[in-house]
């Protein structure tokens, strides 16, 4: 989940959201991290040899010792800090499913899991209590950065990772996912589906990353379908199942005939099973939920994050970084497609697939109107990736609705 007023991180210069999920919080991390580099084997020391006669036989060559086995995770400890519970099946669950590829690969680290601190005194006084008892790695799962410089400072032993801040020090990173490249991908099956032209999209809160989402989605909807409409309504919270159902409610009844949404219950993808539409998952994979709705999800995955800064805790490598990944990085995936979902939707979303990784098309080229008319994308610009995560203000034309 995500809490942070974003209109703050405009005030902040970022060299790292959200969404979905928690009270309004936003930041933005930047730049993938590197890949750590292994640490070099130690060379056994050296004693000193006497003096001795020449023995008759020659001496046995000495093999070279073996490099030593990367460590398990034995002897270390990490804490993650949600702010809801890890079975909400949306922003937390994903954040979830990288603990347990962390304990996969380190079987031998301590692993805690503190569930439902919220940002502010109570999550301050949750890092205190970890870092003072000799935690070496905490991990805030949503807008925790305000709550955790202070206590980072008084501990510089422990390291310090967050969910969208922007502010580092040299025991504190931040790390963020490019939702906008799922999203993207997402938007080409929507568009395709569609027989109505509407597309309904219940989101939380009308924030730089919920708003870039929807935009790279509304890009995708477009692509294959000029004159479709995305319906954006914001019902400021992350988590509320019977607003969720409400939003979808209505938009269903306005003539929308597939359902997408960034929001973190159920509650969309029921509705869109109950009335025989079409469904757009947010982060996991919610088919048991709607199995003849369901099309298509991006979905986060932290856990090659998660491994890599542990093992470069390990290594001793590690040091501070803002961390922004979306499909290239591996923290950006997808959900198996419905029964809806055609060969040929597929064809063209695994083509554009790669050419993100290959680096080869960008959904964001200009020339891009917001829906108020204004270029907000020149012809031949473009969002560049690094600056991504102070986007987007604003909603592209094709999205009916307002951030006001």
């Amino acid at each position: 989940m995500r809490q942070a007023r974003w209109l703050l991180a405009l005030l902040a210069v970022f060299a790292l959201v959200a969404a979905a999920c928690g009270d309004d919080e936003e930041a933005a991390p930047a730049a993938p991290a590197e890949a750590p580099a292994e640490a070099p084997a130690e060379e056994p020391a050296e004693e000193p040899m006497e003096e001795a006669e020449p023995a008759e036989e020659p001496m046995e060559e000495v093999e070279p010792a073996e490099e030593a086995a990367p460590s398990d995770g034995t002897g270390y400890s990490v804490a993650f800090v949600f702010d809801l519970f890890i079975e909400d099946g949306g922003w937390n669950t994903t954040h979830y499913r990288g603990v347990q590829k962390v304990q996969e690969a380190f079987p031998g680290l301590e692993v805690q899991v503190i569930e439902e601190i919220s940002p502010g005194p109570a999550a301050t006084n949750a890092f205190e209590d970890l870092a003072s008892a000799g935690v070496d790695m905490i991990v805030g799962t949503t807008y925790f950065m305000p709550d955790v410089m202070p206590v980072a400072e008084q501990y510089p032993d422990t390291i310090f990772l967050t969910w969208a801040g922007w502010q580092t020090a040299d025991n504190v990173g931040h790390f963020d996912g490019a939702t906008e490249d799922g999203r993207y991908l997402d938007g080409l099956i929507a568009g395709s589906v569609t027989q109505s032209g509407i597309i309904g999209y219940p989101a939380g809160y009308p924030i730089e990353e919920v708003n870039r989402a929807l935009n790279a989605f509304t890009i995708g909807v477009r692509e294959v379908n000029p004159d479709a409409v995305v319906q954006v309504v914001y019902i400021n919270s992350w988590y509320d199942p019977p607003v969720e159902q409400q939003a979808a409610e209505a938009l269903a009844n306005g003539g929308a005939d597939v359902l997408a949404h960034e929001l973190n219950s159920p509650a969309v993808a029921s509705v869109a099973e109950d009335r025989g539409l079409n469904i757009i998952g947010y982060s996991s994979d919610r088919s048991e939920v709607a199995p003849n709705a369901w099309l298509s999800s991006f979905t986060f995955e932290w856990g090659p994050y998660y491994i890599d800064q542990v093992q470069q805790m390990i290594d001793g490598t590690w040091e501070p970084a803002l961390t922004y990944g979306g499909l290239q990085a591996g923290m950006i995936g997808n959900s198996p497609y419905g029964q809806d979902v055609t060969d040929e939707m597929l064809a063209l979303v695994n083509e554009r697939r790669q050419q993100i990784l290959d680096g080869t098309f960008d959904y964001f080229a200009g020339p891009i109107l917001d829906n108020e008319g204004n270029v907000q994308v020149p012809e031949g610009g473009t969002i560049p990736f690094e600056e991504r995560t102070t986007c987007c203000l604003w909603l592209i034309e094709g999205v009916e609705g307002s951030i006001s």
